[in-house]
């Protein structure tokens, strides 16, 4: 399904709109996401396994919950509404960043938050989502050998556990 983004300048500013759909393959047309990583109070992440139906990184580990920010609406907004959509919970959110990110085709603000969930009760969206758990940091370094982890979200965990 298609979406209509805020197009956005260097700056951040919005200077127009576009589908996200126009976006692949034009790096120039600088679009808004979020991504939003929560822990819990034992230090182990929530990440989530892409559905096997998704076009790119299908089966792949990916942070808690994330997408596009629809046009006009407010970032932190777009990560609440992500979050209880993939994993059906809602908690407070602290942003954490906002970085201009470059991936093959195409470029984004991608606005980064964190939380903390401390139970086990997810209701997963099953067009977006495969599974849900906890990891703990030895655990992910297992899974970043089999080399399904989606790079993005392998930097932000490596980070979130100041792992080199």
């Amino acid at each position: 399904m298609d979406e209509l983004l805020d197009l956005v300048n260097e700056s951040d500013e919005v200077i127009g709109e576009v589908w996200r759909s126009a976006t692949i393959g034009h790096p120039e047309l600088i679009f808004r996401e979020v991504g939003i990583l929560i822990c819990d109070n034992k230090k182990r992440l929530l990440l989530q396994r892409r559905s096997y139906k998704k076009k790119t990184y299908a089966g792949y580990w990916i942070i808690s919950a994330g997408g596009h920010v629809g046009k006009g609406k407010n970032p932190e907004d777009e990560a609440h509404k992500e979050l209880r959509e993939e994993m059906g919970i809602d908690v407070p959110l602290k942003f954490a960043f906002k970085l201009l990110m470059t991936y093959p085709g195409n470029r984004s603000y991608a606005y980064g938050y964190f939380g903390e969930y401390n139970e086990n009760n997810f209701v997963i969206q099953k067009e977006e989502v495969e599974e849900a758990r906890f990891f703990t940091k030895e655990e992910f370094e297992e899974l970043l050998k089999t080399d399904k982890v989606e790079p993005t979200s392998a930097n932000w965990c490596r980070e979130f556990w100041g792992m080199k």
